[in-house]
């Protein structure tokens, strides 16, 4: 399968095995004990302060790099791994059967993904339109290795509602009228109007139904935007201990976190 564009992978890369080449496999009782990746040495602690900090941020870079690479090999394998399997969760909206850690059944795919496996809604989505439309697509000519995000978004709907056939052809008209060097959203748009198909909006897009959470802070930030001079001295004057139980309980949290209250 072509890589995610939005994702930003890269193709695994090949075996890296003596053996690759060929095709064999490394004999069960020979098999080659992991080489450890020799260490930069430290600074010399004599050397210039400036001298020490290049060589450790030189190291540090060359590490960031090594893990940045594997981190993406990884995910381009799980997302190629995986990927089928949450399309077909989402189009047979298995996740309804699912339950979060409260009990409760999933309302959305959007949250099962966050919930359940830590993929953003946004991400969740990616996959389940851009894959379904790169297994249709590899068979147009050319094949289409890659979907940015609103190619992926015009033709989704047109994939849940008319087929392969249609995206087929609409890709085929578009990369026959495009102006750059991929069919463009707002020319895939075209075309489809050109093919003379007829959608309906994109139903399949989930609406937000989660309210996002509320941070603490922001919970604090709102309590003070109501605690205005004029709102605590009628409050003072008419119910004082509901003032006294406020200070009390901010006194007792700044005494627990150890500041000092001025």
């Amino acid at each position: 399968m072509g890589r995610l564009a939005d994702f930003d992978l890269r193709d695994s890369s090949p075996a890296t095995s003596p053996h690759a080449e060929d095709g064999a496999q490394p004999p069960q009782d020979q098999a080659a004990a992991p080489v450890p990746r020799p260490r930069t040495a430290l600074p010399d602690p004599n050397s210039k302060p400036s001298q020490q900090i290049a060589v450790c941020e030189q190291a540090i870079q060359a590490a960031k790099d090594r893990w940045q690479e594997a981190a993406e090999k990884a995910m381009a394998e799980f997302i190629e791994e995986a990927g089928p399997f949450f399309v077909w969760v989402h189009e047979n909206k298995l996740y309804k059967h699912m339950k979060d850690e409260n009990g409760k059944a999933y309302r959305s795919f959007s949250r099962y993904c966050q919930d359940r496996w830590g993929i953003s809604r946004t991400s969740g989505y990616r996959i389940t339109r851009v894959i379904p439309l790169l297994e249709i697509l590899k068979d147009a000519n050319p094949p289409v290795a890659e979907l940015a995000a609103r190619q992926a978004d015009v033709l989704h709907p047109l994939r849940r509602q008319k087929g392969a056939e249609a995206v087929l052809k609409v890709w085929a008209k578009a990369w026959a009228d495009k102006k750059g060097t991929v069919p463009s959203a707002e020319e895939l748009t075209k075309a489809i109007a050109g093919c003379e198909y007829s959608l309906r909006p994109d139903e399949d897009r989930e609406p937000v139904t989660d309210k996002p959470e509320i941070t603490p802070g922001a919970r604090v930030d709102k309590a003070v935007l109501l605690l205005e001079p004029d709102i605590v001295r009628r409050v003072i004057q008419q119910e004082p201990e509901k003032v006294v139980l406020l200070v009390k309980t901010l006194s007792a949290a700044l005494e627990e976190a150890g500041i000092p209250v001025s």
